[in-house]
């Protein structure tokens, strides 16, 4: 079994008025949470999704990239997915992860891959107050042909895509500050 890292860096960050996953954060930028999660727990590869005009800005160390293609820009988070696993079909799992994460830690991508091991689910997804964080979760290979069917309708939300495939819920404390993500500056407040 092979599980690769996607972290997810492409989106336009209407909210915060520039690309957030370059804004510093105890000495870091913020896709650096992720990255580094991922890394501490031996997944190769680290696939970057993001488009073209953001690849330079990046730490071109041990990473890979995924660029959306010009027409597709901005498409969300389930098109992001979706191209970056059929461009990488080669692993059996993807570990998902956005950019604007930073108390994202080592221990919980542990925590999260230890739950692969002896399963027959197409995803794996935490859930913190009733609410499942689709954007810090494992999905099998087998939700390429799920994902694409659903944005050949032009749906782009990737709740969609858990009525479609065997999901595994893993439950979360609402005091966890894991999820938090930052997307305007008064997040920081």
């Amino acid at each position: 079994m092979n599980i690769a890292g996607v972290v997810l860096a492409g989106g336009k960050s209407s909210r915060y008025g520039k690309p957030k996953m370059f804004e510093m954060y105890k000495d870091k930028l913020l896709y650096e949470y992720s990255v580094e999660a991922l890394k501490e727990n031996s997944i190769s590869p680290i696939i970057i999704s993001t488009n073209e005009k953001l690849v330079p800005y990046f730490s071109k160390n041990d990473l890979d990239f995924v660029i959306e293609g010009e027409a597709k820009e901005y498409q969300g988070p389930l098109y992001a997915m979706f191209n970056a696993f059929s461009n990488r079909p080669n692993n059996d799992w993807y570990f998902v992860l956005a950019c604007d994460t930073p108390f994202i830690t080592a221990d919980f991508v542990k925590n999260m891959i230890e739950r692969v091991a002896n399963t027959n689910v197409d995803a794996i997804v935490p859930i913190q107050s009733d609410k499942l964080q689709p954007l810090f979760a494992l999905y099998h290979r087998n939700c390429i042909g799920k994902m694409k069917e659903i944005l050949d309708k032009n749906n782009r939300k990737v709740q969609l895509l858990f009525s479609e495939v065997n999901i595994m819920t893993v439950q979360f404390s609402s005091d966890d500050l894991i999820f938090k993500n930052i997307n305007s500056p008064n997040d920081w407040i």
